[in-house]
């Protein structure tokens, strides 16, 4: 196992040694690994979807879109009344 030294916020040390403290956790250690886990599951989520993205662009299923923000409020308006 690497062995790698790192220093991080006061904040950020809080959160770590409030986790360890409430029990969810062993140690400090345990803390950073899940988060690493976490976030490589984000990235590998996040890729995915930007392949099926890519995927649906390169079969010609796109739309354009002159005004993001509009667009999304639209979405997001039709989301909710439906």
């Amino acid at each position: 196992m690497a062995n790698l030294t790192l220093e991080l916020s006061d904040q950020s040390a809080e959160f770590i040694d409030a986790r360890v403290r409430s029990g969810e956790f062993r140690d400090r250690e345990e803390v950073v690994a899940a988060a690493l886990i976490a976030f490589q599951e984000r990235i590998t989520a996040f890729n995915a979807e930007v392949q099926i993205g890519l995927d649906a662009a390169s079969r010609g299923e796109v739309i354009e879109v002159a005004d993001v923000r509009s667009w999304l409020a639209d979405r997001r308006a039709a989301r909710d009344a439906g």
